[in-house]
């Protein structure tokens, strides 16, 4: 009977699976706005709760902060927009520095490995097609961005409706369930609340002690548009593990683009990374990995398998929804087995240290306790 039911059970749950994705892409207009939306709730949740104790009206509230919070993007969008097009108003050049620095690069390699990769006479033409096929992809990518602006407008319209109805989840669970179920849900609710809670403020804090970093290194070796390009790196950083990548990349492309000096590119490159060294390494364990208690290999899959279903939303949206998940199979006492695949190792650290320190004050007492007892019975 058991041979029978295991196989229809993992069927069943891989059918939901299927189902669950297959919703999320034909979904997704509508599903990224309102993650985003309430993505941006739980992060601005403490301070409607905050003035909601002040004795502010809840609408008003909500209103105020999700006005606040437009101003906000629209500023940070307008600096990065304007300061890219004035790098490349100045730089009017950059694209022949491009293709001269991919000639020599080519011929240099040519010339030591002895391995033709292009006839010589051929190599311009072949470097400006790809550079066409290039500003092509990224036409096509602007263009994309552009048919979702309706999609990325709809972001503050659910962040007030989540703030201002959080109200009724609450009420609606409490009409509907109670005992276990309803202690179930709670638990649910409250550690899936400080994951995500812990998610974003740990990759605030990185996102600001990044973007100084860079601005110090950056202003250390005379690189112009410091500024942008701290900030640029400091929002790409919010996307685990590729988003530093991508990063770099472009900022040692202009610096060896706008420095004649091979050995700034050097230095630069060693500086930012040791940098990323310390982000990865001590900052984003301490700050997103241990409060969330997710182990990397779960973060990167949840990254790039985000990035399959819903792009770059998917990326960043994927992680703080993979800490829901992992309070979800926590909470639920059947799912509660699988928990041990999210773990990130460090929990049962922490356990066994407790557990060897309990120990050890225990036989601390036993003899005293013992001692006693002797001293008891003389009496």
């Amino acid at each position: 009977m058991t041979e029978h039911v295991a196989p229809s059970r993992l069927l069943h749950n891989l059918l939901i699976a299927v189902i669950i994705i297959a919703a999320m892409i034909f979904t997704k207009a509508w599903l990224i706005p309102v993650s985003w939306g309430f993505l941006f709730a739980c992060f601005l949740y403490p301070l409607c709760s905050f003035l909601e104790k002040k004795g502010l009206n809840r609408t008003a509230v909500s209103m105020a902060v999700t006005l606040c919070f437009c101003i906000v993007m629209v500023f940070v969008l307008y600096f990065l927009i304007t300061s890219a097009f004035h790098i490349i108003q100045n730089n009017d050049n950059v694209l022949n520095k491009i293709k001269e620095g991919f000639e020599s690069a080519v011929l240099y390699i040519q010339s030591k490995t002895g391995i033709e990769f292009y006839h010589p006479e051929n190599l311009k033409e072949n470097i400006s097609n790809a550079f066409r096929s290039g500003i092509g992809i990224l036409t096509t990518q602007f263009s994309t961005v552009g048919a979702n602006l309706l999609t990325i407008a709809l972001t503050p319209v659910f962040l007030f409706f989540l703030l201002n109805a959080r109200g009724l989840v609450k009420d609606f669970f409490l009409n509907n369930y109670s005992g276990n179920s309803l202690e179930t849900i709670q638990n649910f609710i409250q550690k899936a609340h400080t994951s995500v809670k812990n998610y974003l403020w740990g990759t605030l804090i990185l996102t600001v002690v990044t973007a100084i970093m860079t601005y110090i290194i950056l202003i250390l070796f005379g690189i112009k548009s410091a500024i942008f390009f701290s900030v640029f790196l400091a929002i790409l950083n919010i996307i685990p593990y590729l988003g530093n990548l991508i990063a770099y990349i472009g900022i040692l492309s202009f610096v060896w683009i706008t420095k004649d000096s091979g050995s700034t590119v050097i230095y630069v490159t060693i500086c930012l990374y040791f940098s990323n060294m310390i982000q990865e390494n001590i900052l984003r364990p301490k700050l997103i990995g241990d409060k969330m208690e997710i182990n990397p290999f779960m973060i990167l899959s949840a990254v790039m398998l985000g990035a399959i279903i819903w792009g770059v939303s998917g990326m960043v949206l994927f992680v703080p929804f993979l800490g829901i998940g992992k309070a979800l199979v926590e909470s639920n006492p059947e799912w509660n087995k699988y928990a041990i695949l999210f773990s990130s190792g460090e929990g049962d650290k922490r356990n066994r240290m407790k557990n060897f320190a309990s120990k050890i004050l225990n036989k601390k007492e036993v003899p005293g306790k013992k001692k006693g007892s002797i001293e008891k019975k003389k009496d």
